[in-house]
């Protein structure tokens, strides 16, 4: 029940920018925009899980991973939203992107935010997944979900941009990311779940 309730939640915030191609005429650059703003969520929630990861005896490790870890994931990210930003985003500044956001997408962002806040809070906590996961474990984690998710997701984006119909291509590459999503998220929680019991 309790998995159930976390993808559903993952899928109503997935769709949030389903109503931002029908309604409000987002383009690829905003999609990937948003994702890119959902693997800083990704990101953040990775370090309190490497902070926490484990038992006491691997609290200072968690600790110092959990600090690195900010530090090269901050990085890779600032390096991917250059990328994001030259090859869809018209070459415009960081301030310019951050300026250019209106309230439907701060919503967009909020609700994805929430999404790994419920599923951290659900299961990474209220399930104890950390009693079967170590720190390097839990800082390996983001890395692998972001990288397949956003190869597939620009990839994406570079198809859309040679097609005739714009809105059926983002509802697809839409349709992809939460089909990757519910996949990550089950084979993730079923692996924690399984360290946990082995311990």
């Amino acid at each position: 029940m309790n998995s159930r309730i976390s993808i559903a939640v993952l899928i109503a915030a997935n769709l949030v920018p389903v109503f931002g191609v029908l309604v409000w005429q987002w383009d690829v650059f905003a999609i990937l925009f948003l994702f890119w703003c959902e693997n800083v969520a990704i990101g953040v929630f990775g370090i309190l899980r490497t902070a926490i990861a484990g038992r006491g005896a691997h609290i200072l490790g968690g600790l110092f991973l959990a600090a690195f870890f900010s530090v090269h994931y901050g990085g890779f990210m600032f390096g991917h939203l250059m990328v994001l930003i030259s090859l869809f985003g018209n070459d415009m500044s960081v301030n310019e992107v951050v300026m250019s956001l209106d309230r439907w997408t701060w919503i967009a962002i909020a609700a994805l935010f929430v999404s790994h806040a419920w599923s951290f809070i659900q299961n990474f906590l209220g399930q104890h997944e950390y009693e079967g996961l170590r720190p390097m474990g839990a800082m390996s984690m983001p890395y692998k979900r972001m990288a397949i998710t956003h190869v597939a997701l620009i990839l994406g984006g570079f198809l859309l941009t040679g097609l005739d119909e714009p809105i059926a291509g983002l509802l697809l590459l839409l349709g992809l990311k939460i089909a990757l999503d519910v996949m990550f998220h089950r084979k993730e929680h079923v692996q924690l779940q399984q360290q946990r019991s082995n311990l």
